[in-house]
C-alpha cells in the first residue's frame, strides 16, 4: 500500500467515525444499565439504528489492501455487513445475557477508538511530512485496474514475473478481441511492492467485461466455498456422514469443473454475438482468470466518479456517458460479490 493509499483510508475512517462511536455508544449505555438494574431500558431504537447503519456501509472505494489493512488493525468485524453479523449475534440472540454483551460491545467501541487514532495517526504524520500525495493518472476513456499477485500467484523471482505476464497478456488480448480492440490499447501505468501489484489503465469497454468476468469469477468461489463451510461445519458438530460427505465433494467439483462454462455462459448473455477466435480467445481468459483467483490472486477497479455537470456536457473528447455508466454498475456488482466472499471467508476463519 502506498502513502496515498493509507492516507486516503484515514481520511474514509475518519468520516465515518463519529456516527460508528456515537451509534455504538447509544446501543452500550441501555446494555449497561439492563446489566445490573432490575428496570429494564428498551434496546430496539438504538439496536435498528446501529444495526442499520452498518448494513448501510459501503466498501466499494476502498481497495483490498486498504479492506486488509482494517482487518490487521482489529476493525474490519464491527463494521459493514460483519459488524451488523456482529451486533446481531451479540444481541440479537435467544440466549442473550447483558453482562456479556456489554462486554462484547466495549471490546468493539475500544477497538474502534484505536483504529481511529491509529488512522489519525498515520494522517497527521503523513500531513507533518508534507508529503506529494498522486496517483496514477489514466487518460479520458480509461479506467485503472490494480492486478494483485499474492498467495500462490506472487511473483517471486524473474521467472515467475515472465510466467505472469504471459498470463495476463492472454487474458487482455481475449478481452480486447471480444470488445473489438487491439490489446496494447491497455496501458501499464505503474506497479507497486508489498505483494506486487500492477496497476493497468483498461478502456471501458475492456474493463466492464473484465469485471463482468470477475464478478462470476467470484461467485462461482463464493458458492464452493459455502459448500465447504458446511462441510467443515458438520464435520465439527459430528454429523458428517461419509455418504453426506461424498455429496459435498461432488458439489464442489461439479462447480469447479463447469466453472468456465457457467462464466463464458454469463458473458455469452452480454455478448450474444460472441463467436469463433472471440469466443476461444474469451474462454481462453477466463480459464486464466479462474486460475488466477484459485491461486489467491486478487483485482480492484478504481470506480470513476461520477460528475452529473460534466457529463452533460457536449464534448466528443469526453468519455461516453452511457458506457461510463455500465462501467460502474459492472464494477459495483464484482465488488459487491468480493464484499460477499470476504464476509463468509472471515466468518469461516472465526469458526
Amino acid at each position: 500500500m502506498n502513502v496515498g493509499e493509507l492516507y486516503r483510508l484515514s481520511e474514509w475512517f475518519e468520516e465515518r467515525y463519529p456516527e460508528l462511536s456515537e451509534l455504538y455508544q447509544a446501543l452500550q449505555t441501555p446494555l449497561q444499565h439492563n446489566a445490573s438494574q432490575p428496570n429494564k431500558h428498551p434496546l430496539e431504537e438504538s439496536l435498528d439504528a446501529l444495526t442499520n447503519y452498518l448494513g448501510a456501509m459501503s466498501f466499494a472505494e476502498l481497495s483490498i489492501q486498504q479492506l486488509d489493512l482494517l482487518s490487521t488493525i482489529g476493525v474490519s468485524e464491527y463494521i459493514g455487513p460483519a459488524g451488523k453479523a456482529f451486533i446481531n449475534s451479540t444481541v440479537r440472540v435467544s440466549n442473550f445475557d447483558p453482562a456479556t454483551a456489554v462486554q462484547r460491545i466495549q471490546e468493539a467501541i475500544t477497538s474502534i477508538n484505536k483504529a481511529h487514532q491509529t488512522l489519525v495517526g498515520y494522517r497527521d504524520a503523513v500531513r507533518a511530512l508534507d508529503v506529494n500525495i498522486t496517483d496514477f493518472e489514466e487518460p479520458d476513456d480509461f479506467i485503472t485496474i490494480r492486478v494483485g499477485f499474492r498467495n500462490d500467484a506472487a511473483i517471486e523471482n524473474i521467472t515467475d514475473w515472465k510466467t505472469s505476464a504471459k498470463e495476463w497478456y492472454d487474458i487482455i488480448r481475449g478481452l480486447s478481441l471480444a470488445s473489438g480492440e487491439p490489446p496494447e490499447n491497455t496501458k501499464v501505468i505503474g506497479a507497486g511492492t508489498g505483494s506486487i501489484i500492477l496497476f493497468l489503465a483498461a478502456t471501458t469497454t475492456v474493463t466492464i467485461l473484465l469485471a463482468i468476468i470477475s464478478k462470476n469469477v467470484t461467485s462461482v468461489a463464493k458458492n464452493i466455498i459455502e459448500v465447504q463451510s458446511t462441510t467443515e461445519e458438520l464435520r465439527q458438530k459430528k454429523l458428517l456422514t461419509k455418504i453426506m460427505e461424498q455429496e459435498l465433494l461432488r458439489q464442489v467439483k461439479e462447480m469447479k469443473d463447469g466453472a468456465l462454462n457457467t462464466v463464458l455462459a454469463e458473458v455469452k448473455g452480454k455478448l450474444p454475438n460472441l463467436a469463433g477466435e472471440a469466443e476461444n480467445a474469451v474462454a481462453n481468459s477466463i480459464k486464466k482468470l479462474l486460475s488466477f483467483n484459485e491461486k489467491g490472486g486478487n483485482l480492484d477497479f478504481v470506480t470513476p466518479a461520477e460528475n452529473d455537470d460534466e457529463e452533460r456536457e457536449e464534448d466528443d473528447a469526453k468519455p461516453d456517458v452511457a458506457t461510463l455508466a455500465q462501467a460502474r454498475a459492472a464494477i459495483r456488482e464484482y465488488q459487491a460479490a468480493r464484499d460477499e466472499i470476504r464476509l463468509i471467508t472471515d466468518a469461516s476463519n472465526d469458526d
